[in-house]
């Protein structure tokens, strides 16, 4: 069988993209995991399929500039591959009629510009909707391109308000699968000899468009990581923060509010690939360390409801995990038991640290972690997590192949 990506090379979730070697960003390949999984299945074929719109260096850009690097798009794909060092395994598709009913084209909603004629294709899609944000444009896009299946690592059909209102066309089952974590994250050190706080750690970030700020009110995609940062202080008894703001080292007058005009946000844009999403202070410890260092974690989740990758990494490290409850039972973890569940507000927040920081509560403390650990190890391994992802494709495939109504 073949599973068919567009424009591979582009793709930052799977590779290390040419814009991300040329403005020298650090970053997490988040679905790296499922790539490296297809690749190494001897009865799959991994194709890319290359079309008009075929590079990664040129958004925001003026089309003339885009049409230009565009001409560029295998050249391109052939240096990202090699530098990836998968040229070999990638099989590459140049032409929409090359796709065949029988492959499973995965699809990612950030590359929305990238797949405009998928409506074309009479095989069967699924769009990952990793980092969701939810603008009508976006919707409209994912629409036209009519995927077969809607997935994430949060369910976004049951807990996600602007998804409710700007996805009502979608009325088929919601795909969830987790968040991996890397190798690196290890239990190190025993869970007595751990500070007896909290590491909280993850990146802020803002959504300024008027759909998320009609729904929520609130730019800040990750409201509790901002309370902690913000209330770092007063915190310090319960609380280590290490949460980051993406743009920290940006100058305020070149925030993008999205009423800029196309010059000014041109301007804008480069400004932030090259200074404004360094994060320095974020990349200047070790994760696996500081993971290793403290008795529970926190990774303030999205306010779409979608959790962080980091949740993940703690808990292979060992930590008891502090999350919002209704959210991880999705994977099959229950509060109390695999991670200490709080209703979303810094009042319950507290409330569970101060309980846990107690001395007659440390054995139901470690109980948690060690629990958390056990399903981190045997749910959230990147092989495990890829093939689980992979035979429900091959499922969901045969069901499209067999009802033509799907």
């Amino acid at each position: 069988m073949r599973i068919v990506f567009v424009n591979l090379h582009t793709n930052e979730f799977l590779v290390k993209s040419a814009s991300k070697y040329l403005f020298k960003q650090s970053i997490a390949i988040k679905h790296k995991y499922i790539l490296d999984y297809l690749l190494n299945e001897t009865n799959i074929e991994v194709c890319s399929y290359i079309n008009k719109n075929g590079t990664s260096i040129a958004h925001n850009l003026p089309s003339l500039l885009m049409k230009i690097l565009c001409a560029f798009r295998y050249m391109e794909s052939k240096w990202v591959l090699k530098k990836n060092g998968i040229e070999h395994k990638i099989t590459i598709l140049k032409k929409i009629d090359e796709i065949k009913r029988d492959d499973i084209i995965i699809l990612h909603q950030l590359q929305a510009a990238y797949f405009p004629e998928m409506e074309q294709v009479n095989s069967f899609k699924v769009m990952s909707l990793i980092h969701f944000f939810g603008s009508k444009s976006n919707s409209d896009a994912i629409k036209k391109s009519a995927p077969h299946l809607l997935m994430n690592e949060g369910d976004l059909k049951t807990h996600c308000e602007l998804f409710k209102k700007y996805y009502n066309w979608y009325d088929k089952e919601f795909l969830v699968f987790p968040f991996v974590f890397e190798n690196r994250f290890q239990r190190t050190k025993p869970f007595k000899k751990r500070q007896n706080k909290v590491f909280s750690t993850g990146t802020i970030t803002y959504r300024t468009h008027s759909e998320h700020l009609e729904i929520y009110g609130n730019s800040c995609l990750q409201p509790m990581r901002k309370y902690v940062k913000d209330h770092k202080e007063e915190l310090q008894e319960l609380i280590d923060c290490y949460n980051s703001d993406y743009s920290e080292n940006a100058n305020k007058k070149f925030s993008l509010t999205g009423h800029e005009n196309k010059c000014v946000r041109i301007i804008k844009s480069i400004y932030y690939k090259f200074f404004a999403s360094q994060q320095k202070s974020y990349y200047s410890f070790n994760m696996v360390e500081k993971f290793n260092d403290y008795k529970m974690c926190l990774i303030g989740e999205e306010i779409l409801s979608i959790p962080g990758i980091g949740f993940t990494e703690g808990m292979a490290c060992g930590c008891a995990y502090i999350g919002r409850i209704g959210l991880y039972e999705d994977y099959g973890m229950k509060a109390g038991i695999h991670y200490i569940g709080y209703n979303g507000t810094p009042e319950d927040l507290i409330a569970k640290i101060q309980y846990y920081q107690k001395p007659e509560h440390q054995n139901e403390l470690e109980q948690i972690a060690e629990n958390g650990y056990q399903f981190a190890v045997n749910n959230f391994k990147g092989e495990i997590v890829a093939k689980r992802l992979i035979d429900e494709l091959k499922i969901r495939q045969q069901e499209f192949l067999s009802n033509t109504n799907y």
